[in-house]
């Protein structure tokens, strides 16, 4: 990655973070936010893993930043996300086709998002995109756990 890339990634990361902000899983109701979603008894739950993938997506950049100023204490937090935006992705896809997988799935995800929720918090008094990220893991596992 280069400088360019670097900046655009913090840019966007800053941007994201600020909508992010205004947003919570548990503070609106999302079944009228996305048409189809709302259809599916997974609604609630898929919603609140799209909210939890952005947050990590933010975060991932954030952690590559740190990383790339010398911050190696970011690296696990790196990781972590990175598994969250895998499993929140796969979730929703699976979800969404009203999956006989998807309650196995849902099991896995609110473990990966309870370990993420662990490692962000161990920077979220520095890092407001951890605290976000931590915060949008638990909603989301809190979710999952419901499917």
């Amino acid at each position: 990655m280069n400088r360019k890339e670097l900046l655009q990634k913090a840019g966007m990361a800053v941007a994201v973070s600020g909508i992010l902000s205004t947003l919570s899983a548990e503070d609106h109701d999302h079944s009228t936010a996305m048409p189809t979603a709302g259809k599916s008894k997974y609604a609630k739950a898929m919603m609140a893993a799209i909210h939890c993938q952005l947050s990590a997506e933010v975060c991932l950049s954030h952690c590559i930043t740190e990383l790339g100023k010398g911050d190696k204490a970011m690296a696990a937090c790196a990781a972590s996300t990175r598994e969250v935006i895998s499993l929140c992705d796969s979730f929703v896809k699976l979800a969404s086709q009203n999956s006989s997988f998807t309650k196995k799935l849902a099991n896995l995800c609110v473990e990966v998002c309870e370990a993420c929720a662990k490692e962000c918090d161990k920077h979220a008094n520095h890092h407001a995109v951890c605290k976000e990220c931590r915060d949008s893991c638990l909603a989301c596992a809190k979710e999952l756990k419901k499917v």
